[in-house]
């Protein structure tokens, strides 16, 4: 990276910057808007060569600026420049340490992940091929008249004009008998088949 990008701040960070000048503020928060004033370009420049993402420079900013709020003037009343210096480097150190964890263990996670989505699968297969036989368990229970005709209207989808032509019946009774098995086996699955 050239020495001038590395300087250059990103519009949004110098616009920023910019608007410190004419912050109003009450008087117990002046302390923190005089900091910001006086050492913030300088911090936000720091936070850019750490960073040097626009995004994690103002979080890491604005987390800076909540830590020194919250701590209060009295509680750093010796050095505020180093520990606003200090504050807003250990906060870029624990980000940039958060999103080298998180590189190292995304690919075990997505592991982890791949390897749970597999397993869900394969359960799913087995209830799969559990449904399929039981429905088969249940179609052959079904009376042979009943189970010729959901097998070749079902299985084999056949118009009901062949399924009667097979079973040398008339259209209207392949559909009769096709309704009737279909109330058998739903009673049937119902039942459960031991």
């Amino acid at each position: 990276m050239s020495r001038a990008s590395a300087n250059t701040l990103p519009l949004e960070l110098r616009g920023l910057l910019a608007e410190l000048s004419s912050v109003q503020v009450a008087e117990s928060q002046r302390w923190i808007v005089n900091l910001m004033r006086g050492q913030g370009p300088a911090v936000v420049t720091m936070l850019w060569r750490l960073l040097q993402s626009e995004a994690d420079v103002l979080d890491s900013y604005q987390t800076t600026i909540c830590r020194l709020t919250a701590l209060g003037a009295e509680a750093i009343k010796i050095n505020k420049n180093g520990y606003f210096y200090r504050t807003a480097m250990n906060v870029a150190m624990e980000l940039l340490r958060q999103r080298k964890l998180e590189r190292e263990h995304r690919p075990r996670l997505l592991e982890l992940r791949r390897r749970q989505a597999d397993r869900q699968a394969s359960f799913c297969l087995v209830d799969q091929r559990e449904m399929v036989q039981r429905l088969r368990q249940c179609i052959y229970r079904l009376p042979p008249h009943l189970r010729d005709v959901v097998i070749l209207r079902d299985l084999a989808e056949l118009p009901y004009l062949r399924v009667a032509a097979i079973l040398n019946i008339k259209s209207g009774t392949a559909r009769l008998y096709r309704r009737q098995a279909i109330l058998r086996l739903a009673d049937l699955i119902g039942q459960g088949v031991n």
